[in-house]
């Protein structure tokens, strides 16, 4: 005789004609546990392949964000010792250059004195103005007695 898979099944009685619960089969798929064992292996391997390219990426952009900071660290002190050499050269009167400053003074003297000369030249000219002024209207003057003579 058969012994049923379900053993509740077997308490039971049933009249003809009753409803009777089919019995189930066993519906656990039937696994070759070699082939379980590889599966599982290989997908720990794209686990942790995945995982070791998130890590190298990681890694880089950590290396990328030193790279950058250093650069930037490194600008900032070039700026930095720029400011300090222009503090240092201000302090000791070397931040003008002393040719270019001569060579403006030298040009405003000389404006000056050309300024100068022309001032003397003008007033000169007006004093000669006013010296030969009487001269002039006289012969206005006779010109004009010509005309109304003619």
């Amino acid at each position: 005789m058969e012994t049923p898979s379900n053993p509740k099944t077997e308490d039971y009685t049933y009249k003809q004609g009753q409803y009777s619960p089919r019995k189930r089969k066993d519906t656990t798929p039937k696994v070759n546990p070699q082939l379980a064992v590889e599966l599982v292996f290989q997908e720990l391997k794209r686990v942790e392949s995945y995982t070791k390219r998130i890590e190298d990426a990681t890694a880089k952009k950590v290396e990328v964000d030193r790279g950058s900071l250093e650069s930037a660290e490194n600008r900032l002190k070039n700026v930095l010792a720029d400011f300090e050499r222009q503090g240092y050269r201000m302090k000791n009167g070397g931040y003008v250059d002393k040719r270019i400053s001569f060579y403006s003074i030298l040009c405003a003297v000389i404006s000056l004195l050309f300024a100068c000369f022309m001032c003397y030249l003008w007033t000169d000219a007006a004093k000669d103005r006013d010296n030969y002024k009487q001269y002039y209207e006289y012969y206005q003057e006779q010109a004009r007695e010509q005309k109304g003579n003619k």
